[in-house]
C-alpha cells in the first residue's frame, strides 16, 4: 500500500484521532490540577496583625490560612514590647492562600549602636561612618583650625562622646568642624594639673585645640589614663604670647607627684628684676 493510499484509510485517520484526544485530555487534566493547586481565582485578604503579640498572630494567620515570619524587630516609644507594629503585604491585601506575611515586632529595649571612629577624619568621611553605624548627624559647629573641614569632636547634648560608646540606634550626632585659622589671637591658658577633659573644655571656650597627647611612663592602665594631669604643654603658658584661633596645643600626662609640682615660671620681661634676688627654675619645652 502507497503512503498516500496509507493516508486515507480509515485505520490511519481512527490513531490520529485517538492521538489528537489523548493529547488534548492530558492538557486539559494539567491545567485542572494546576488551577487546584494554586487555588486559581480564589484569593484572601490579609487581616491586620498589628498590636497582636506573636501568640495571637500565629492563631490568625493560622485562621486566615497564611504562613508568617517575624523578619525585624523595632523599638517604638508608647508601644507595647512585643507587639506586631508593621507588616508585608498591608493589611486588606489580596495574596493567594498560604501566602507568607513578613512582620515587624516592637522590641523589649532600644537598639544600641557602636559610635564609629569619626574624629580626626574628614567631614564627609564622618558623615558616611555615622550613616553605616545607624546613627545621624545633628548639629554641625565650625571653629578655628589648622585643618579645613576636618571633625574635632563629638558631642551630644554638649558632652564631649569618648569613641567606644554605645548609643540608642538613630541618635543625632553633634560635630565640630574646623574651617581654618583665624586672624584673632588669643592668650594660651596654663593647663598644669589639669585632668584632659577639663583642658580639652578650657581651650574649646577659648577656640584653641588640643592637639598630641603624650603619656609618660607612669601612665600604665585606662584607670591610670583617667587619673593623669597634665605636667607640660606645647605652646608653653605665656602672658605675652598671642597664637591665632585654632592652634592646637600639645599636652604631657603623668600620674607621678613628683612631676605635679608646679614650677615657678618667670616671664622673660622679668627675669632681670628677679635673678638677683631669685632662683628661678625655668620650665623648657
Amino acid at each position: 500500500m502507497s503512503i498516500k493510499s496509507f493516508i486515507k484509510s480509515k485505520q490511519f485517520l481512527l490513531h490520529l484521532g485517538l492521538i489528537i484526544f489523548t493529547f488534548g485530555f492530558l492538557v486539559y487534566g494539567a491545567l485542572l490540577t494546576l488551577k487546584v493547586y494554586t487555588n486559581h481565582g480564589e484569593l484572601l485578604s490579609i487581616p491586620d496583625f498589628t498590636g497582636f503579640t506573636e501568640q495571637e498572630a500565629s492563631v490568625v494567620a493560622k485562621t486566615f490560612k497564611l504562613r508568617y515570619h517575624i523578619n525585624d524587630s523595632l523599638f517604638v516609644p508608647d508601644v507595647v514590647p512585643g507587639s506586631i507594629v508593621s507588616q508585608t503585604p498591608a493589611t486588606g491585601s489580596r495574596v493567594k492562600e498560604g501566602r507568607m506575611v513578613y512582620l515587624t515586632i516592637s522590641a523589649m529595649a532600644p537598639e544600641k549602636v557602636l559610635l564609629p571612629m569619626v574624629v580626626d577624619v574628614s567631614f564627609r568621611e564622618a558623615q558616611g561612618r555615622l550613616l553605616n553605624a545607624g546613627l545621624r548627624l545633628g548639629k554641625v559647629d565650625y571653629r578655628p583650625s589648622e585643618f579645613i573641614n576636618l571633625v574635632l569632636e563629638s558631642r551630644l547634648h554638649g558632652q564631649l562622646l569618648p569613641n567606644d560608646t554605645m548609643l540608642i540606634k538613630g541618635t543625632a550626632i553633634d560635630l565640630v568642624v574646623g574651617k581654618g585659622l583665624s586672624n584673632e589671637k588669643t592668650l594660651v591658658p596654663d593647663l598644669f594639673g589639669f585632668f584632659y577633659v577639663d583642658a580639652r573644655e578650657t581651650l574649646y571656650n577659648i577656640s584653641l585645640n588640643t592637639g598630641a597627647l603624650i603619656y609618660d611612663e607612669s601612665v600604665l592602665n585606662a584607670k591610670d589614663t583617667l587619673n593623669a594631669r597634665i605636667w607640660k604643654q606645647n605652646p608653653a603658658y605665656s602672658t605675652s604670647r598671642y597664637f591665632e584661633l585654632g592652634v592646637s596645643v600639645d599636652l604631657w600626662f603623668t600620674v607621678n607627684e613628683e612631676k605635679l609640682v608646679e614650677p615657678t615660671v618667670v616671664e622673660p620681661e622679668n627675669f632681670d628684676n628677679h635673678q638677683e634676688n631669685t632662683e628661678v627654675e625655668v620650665l623648657e619645652f
